[in-house]
């Protein structure tokens, strides 16, 4: 990857997880789940319970892990008060998908698109550069910083959650060149600035100023 001009940020998290850009995303939106010691399960139940029945969200392994900020910068916009998706099912996520795809249209409250019902609570930060963070599915009332905050890479912003259009709890995670006219904002590439990766021999290798390999295993 040719990183000359890129955007450059820190990891939002700590500790070990997967890299996901799921069917439908952007190719620089991406997602961030935990797994089990294994790297197979998400949760602490057999996957027969999302087709049979259900996984309550708390069950999750990376439910209410710290979020942080990536960058330095100004906190431009949060959305709060949005309820997170207590359990999870098969049908469910067909729903959500379905409804994000085909039905949403964002509402204007106070002047400012209502985002939340896909995106959840949401925290955006804006660099001095001008691109914005968009952090988004945080859980309900756990968001630590305001609208016009100014805040440093690392510190905390809230914690993981499943709201919005969320399938399961997870981070998600994108930049936009702007939030003047947000019907007209674009989706900017970025790299992160370290991090370690599992290759294909199961050794932790480090990279820096790079996006990781879809569905691959990283930490911090």
């Amino acid at each position: 990857m040719n990183c000359e001009n890129q955007i450059e940020i820190d990891f939002p998290l700590k500790g070990e997880w997967q890299f996901l850009c799921p069917p439908g995303h952007h190719p620089f939106a991406f997602d961030f789940v935990k797994t089990d010691a294994n790297r197979k399960k998400y949760s602490n139940n057999s996957k027969a319970k999302l087709f049979l029945s259900h996984i309550p969200a708390n069950q999750y392994y990376c439910w209410e892990a710290p979020i942080y900020s990536p960058i330095d910068g100004t906190v431009l916009q949060v959305g709060r008060g949005w309820k997170d998706h207590e359990k999870t099912n098969i049908w469910q996520t067909i729903s959500l998908w379905y409804n994000a795809t085909y039905k949403f249209k964002p509402k204007e409250i106070d002047g400012r698109l209502d985002i939340r019902p896909n995106v959840g609570n949401y925290v955006m930060i804006q660099a001095d550069e001008g691109y914005v963070v968009l952090l988004a599915h945080l859980r309900n009332a756990t968001t630590k910083v305001d609208e016009g905050q100014q805040i440093k890479s690392g510190d905390v912003v809230g914690s993981i959650g499943n709201s919005g259009n969320s399938t399961m709890p997870h981070l998600h995670i994108n930049i936009f060149d702007q939030m003047d006219n947000p019907l007209s904002a674009k989706v900017l590439p970025f790299v992160f600035s370290e991090y370690m990766e599992l290759n294909e021999n199961r050794k932790w290798e480090k990279h820096t100023l790079d996006v990781p390999k879809v569905k691959s295993f990283i930490k911090i």
